[in-house]
């Protein structure tokens, strides 16, 4: 091993070429594509590109800046080659230095069907697949990619929530608290304290967006909070008197607090004990069952979830399922997962200039035509126009 850092530092790529090459052979017969290597700069040191430009200088820059989003982002990155091609990265370290990155690429037509069929090449799962592949060699930084990741991640969530808070009335904690209920409630009966707490964490990073850091202001949201969940708690099985009680001394303990942490950490041990008076036993009610159902389209709207997918992550059998989701949404599954993928769209749209290729495979379509389409029915515009017209 001790040799083999040597010789990727030497070479200055992060893996040498016998390894390259073995790699590249074996990702080739997978996947059908090309693998290469090259420097954080995106001058290719390993195999060929797959096409005529791989030593144009807008080439270049397209690796390069895939091979820094994918450190960034902790995972594989696509981007979107001048040469109308897809490319895809994964970095190549040592401990925490960038070293350079490997890519595979694949023309558009050949990733994207037509007529709305299912995609050629499953670009999410031939990016995991390289990943995969570059941990099992150690040429890459798995730790802190899964850190990067996990802070994506929770930038998202808050940025979600102030975004959800800047298009709600100033003081309606009680709307912010009612539109994330049912989700909060599902983590609390299946006992997902991780979920729950993320949950939480939205509403607090929105909280503190309306309120600034008028502390008196911010604990004031925070015991309506305490006493809607403690009602909803009570709804879904928990002990009242438990929650509700003289034995119950959240409420007293806030008065003490000055500070944002100490109210963050009051916060969540109330949630603790929250989730602690659940009966969690009991069956949960069909709404919690949609809520959950609703969290799993959103997590997936990238893939190609299908009625079945959802209904078995909802713990439903596929035809009750869709009889209850249509009773209780109002909307049948296709309808509102296409509402849902639209609705993430037109976000995209306004705040990114990712290419509609890249927007149509984010929001789960594997052909651009046909999310042109169902766009312009749900959105009585085109995406172009929709995006010339907000941004």
């Amino acid at each position: 091993m001790r040799y083999f850092y040597a010789m990727a530092r030497k070479n200055g790529i992060g893996i040498s070429s016998a390894t390259f090459d073995e790699l590249a052979e074996e990702y080739r017969r997978q996947w059908r594509v090309k693998l290469l290597a090259a420097d954080v700069e995106g001058r290719i040191r390993r195999g060929e590109a797959a096409c005529e430009c791989g030593r144009s200088a807008s080439c270049a820059l397209s690796r390069a800046h895939a091979i820094a989003e994918s450190l960034r982002w902790g995972e594989p990155t696509v981007m979107y080659c001048p040469r109308k091609r897809l490319i895809w990265a994964v970095p190549l370290m040592h401990n925490a230095r960038l070293l350079g990155g490997l890519l595979a690429s694949a023309p558009e037509r050949h990733i994207f069907a037509t007529a709305g069929g299912p995609p050629r090449l499953s670009l999410r799962r031939a990016g995991e697949d390289l990943l995969q592949r570059a941990r099992h060699l150690n040429v890459t930084n798995a730790a802190l990619l899964n850190e990067h990741r996990q802070h994506q991640i929770r930038e998202r969530r808050r940025a979600e929530a102030i975004h959800f808070a800047k298009h709600a009335e100033a003081t309606n904690v009680r709307a912010m608290y009612l539109a994330e209920e049912p989700a909060l409630l599902a983590a609390i009966r299946r006992d997902d304290r991780g979920e729950a707490r993320a949950i939480l964490n939205r509403l607090l990073a929105a909280i503190h967006y309306q309120a600034g850091r008028r502390i008196e202001v911010v604990k004031s949201y925070f015991l309506e909070l305490i006493v809607m969940m403690a009602r909803s708690a009570v709804e879904a099985g928990g002990d009242a008197e438990e929650l509700l009680g003289p034995k119950f001394d959240a409420m007293a303990s806030l008065s003490a607090i000055t500070s944002e942490r100490q109210l963050a950490a009051w916060l969540h041990t109330t949630l603790e004990r929250v989730m602690d008076t659940i009966h969690l036993q009991r069956q949960p009610p069909t709404e919690h069952v949609i809520a959950e159902a609703l969290r799993y389209m959103a997590d997936h709207l990238a893939e190609p979830i299908s009625r079945e997918d959802v209904a078995d992550a909802a713990g439903l059998s596929p035809s009750h399922f869709s009889r209850q989701f249509t009773a209780h949404i109002g909307r049948t599954f296709t309808d509102m997962l296409n509402q849902m993928r639209i609705d993430k769209a037109t976000g995209l749209l306004v705040r990114t200039d990712r290419p509609l290729v890249l927007i149509a495979m984010d929001c789960g379509f594997s052909d651009q035509s046909y999310f042109t389409k169902v766009f312009r029915r749900y959105a009585r515009t085109t995406p172009g126009q929709y995006r010339l017209r907000h941004q």
